[in-house]
């Protein structure tokens, strides 16, 4: 019985943590500045360079860390239709996520440093609508 608990227990937090990463989130910190837009299970990613990615997530709460899984549907021609094995970590209203290459079969165990060079990881902050003056 321990077991189905845990199970429901994951599905559970997958579902909350998938609300609560509803909306815009601006990076505070990483390689790259980025804005990350998400909406039931869409996303998009719009890199200050240029870039821009759009797709479909799944997430894992259940996993440690907890795990998050990209599908690139528009993006760059190399990346497009691969998945990013990504990691993810919520403390209220800042996320930390950590891709790794569009494609790769490598999964993070644990989050690098935000300028280590090899990966994406980047500190978003959500981002609260204006209220009217």
């Amino acid at each position: 019985m321990p077991a189905t608990s845990s199970v429901t227990s994951a599905v559970k937090e997958t579902r909350a943590d998938l609300e609560l990463l509803q909306g815009a989130w601006i990076s505070v910190s990483g390689r790259h500045q980025a804005e990350f837009l998400i909406a039931g299970n869409l996303f998009a990613i719009k890199f200050f360079s240029g870039k821009i990615y759009m797709g479909t997530l799944d997430l894992d709460a259940g996993e440690r860390p907890k795990e998050m899984l990209m599908r690139i549907d528009e993006g760059p021609l190399r990346h497009k239709g691969k998945f990013a094995l990504c990691i993810y970590e919520l403390t209220g209203d800042t996320l930390r996520w950590c891709p790794t290459e569009p494609g790769s079969d490598e999964r993070l165990t644990d989050f690098p440093c935000v300028d280590d060079g090899r990966y994406l990881c980047t500190v978003f902050q959500r981002q609260r609508p204006r209220q009217p003056s």
